[in-house]
């Protein structure tokens, strides 16, 4: 009586990572209609650093490289909407960007040309004004302000999770509880991965694992420059000082965000010393494992008293939740995105720098281009992975720079 070996398994395209990143790169690679795409997650579906988002789509950018791939992200919901025939329940609330030092004065009219030129509608706001829209600021505070109305929030899972259905939808293949354990090399090109349920041959592999990337990029030699960094926020319960649909407010004096939630408030807060991780020493599924402090008190206390200058209210708030994740952060805060010199049929993706909801729409179909052997629609050598050179992204050193672009980040 003969066995038969189990079939081999072979995709154009294979992505590692069920995230926002990895599902839009599903998504628009399936729409080119360039061939079988598969993608591997090895939890479920979008629960990592993407479910934890708070997921500001602020248009105008400091770092404009990041604008055009944040645009096709609207452009994505607006059309995932119609193809799947339902709301992603976009948020346009509008942004309202503050200022209350001089630097941070010169920054905003600086960030105000920017979105000018880009064609947005920017409009430039009274301090009483800015209180008016957002009954818990501090007018004292606010020495400018402008509002970006067509700024929005969304909720990341369920941008997640239609790119995912959207996907299947163009026939893309998307596995749960399957874990990538190693990548297969012949020379000096990737030919597939190897999981714990068998091999899969690949024409090309894309590297989206997030905060895992690196683990598996090391063993082909490739340093992806980026670092897992915990970011962290807290949510206030309902509050009348907080309307449903109050703006997004840019806070960068306090190195703060906030948006509404349900009736609170969402706001985030920086630390002035940003904590990293070893991604080796990571374990599969983040759910239980400590990200450092028990409910994020230490760095509330560190960001109160810049926070309370805009909002005097904050000790009288009930803290409901807090929520802390890991986001994996370049040390320019430019994410990490295509091909290795010298190696075929492997792309990267990854480096969020806290911006992957937003720019999650470009990052798909700039990376799903190159995956299928066409030009990216954008340009990506700002986010090119050797930029920096060789670097090591497991040693201290270089994981502090990366902690360092979160600490100093002052954007939404």
């Amino acid at each position: 009586m003969s066995t038969s070996s189990p079939p081999t398994q072979h995709a154009d395209l294979v992505i590692i990572g069920g995230g926002v990143f990895g599902l839009s790169i599903a998504y628009h690679y399936a729409r080119l209609e360039a061939g079988r795409v598969l993608l591997l997650e090895r939890n479920a579906l979008a629960t990592a650093a993407t479910s934890r988002a708070a997921a500001l789509l602020t248009r105008a950018r400091a770092k404009t490289a990041l604008m055009p791939l944040i645009a096709q992200t609207y452009a994505d919901i607006a059309l995932l909407e119609m193809e799947l025939g339902e709301s992603l329940d976009l948020r346009q609330v509008g942004s309202l960007h503050l200022a209350a030092s001089e630097t941070r004065v010169r920054e905003l009219r600086e960030l105000v040309i920017v979105a000018e030129q880009a064609g947005f509608r920017v409009e430039w706001v009274s301090a009483d004004e800015a209180s008016r829209r957002v009954p818990w600021l501090n007018p004292e505070a606010v020495a400018a302000a402008t509002f970006m109305a067509e700024d929005a929030f969304v909720d990341p899972y369920r941008l997640a999770m239609a790119y995912a259905r959207a996907a299947r939808m163009y026939g893309a293949s998307l596995r749960q509880r399957i874990a990538v354990r190693d990548l297969r090399q012949q020379g000096e090109r990737i030919t597939g991965v190897v999981t714990d349920q068998g091999v899969i041959y690949a024409g090309c592999v894309v590297d989206a694992a997030g905060a895992w990337a690196n683990v598996l990029a090391a063993r082909i030699g490739i340093g992806l420059p980026m670092a897992p960094v915990r970011s962290q926020y807290w949510i206030t319960a309902p509050d009348p000082l907080f309307p449903r649909d109050h703006p997004m407010v840019i806070m960068p004096d306090a190195s703060a965000y906030s948006r509404p939630e349900l009736g609170g408030l969402l706001f985030g807060l920086r630390e002035r010393q940003s904590i990293s991780f070893d991604p080796c020493q990571l374990p599969d599924e983040l759910s239980g494992f400590a990200l450092g402090e028990e409910g994020g008190w230490s760095s509330l206390e560190e960001g109160a008293p810049r926070l309370r200058r805009f909002l005097p209210a904050l000790d009288q708030l009930k803290i409901a939740s807090h929520i802390s994740g890991l986001s994996t952060y370049t040390p320019d805060g430019l994410f990490a995105l295509g091909p290795a010199s010298g190696l075929q049929g492997f792309l990267a993706a990854t480096g969020c720098s806290g911006a992957g909801i937003a720019a999650a729409g470009g990052v798909g179909l700039g990376v799903a281009r190159l995956a299928a052997g066409l030009p990216s629609p954008f340009d990506l050598t700002p986010f090119r992975i050797e930029r920096f050179g060789p670097v090591d992204p497991l040693s201290p050193a270089f994981r502090q720079r990366c902690e360092q672009a979160r600490s100093s980040k002052t954007s939404g």
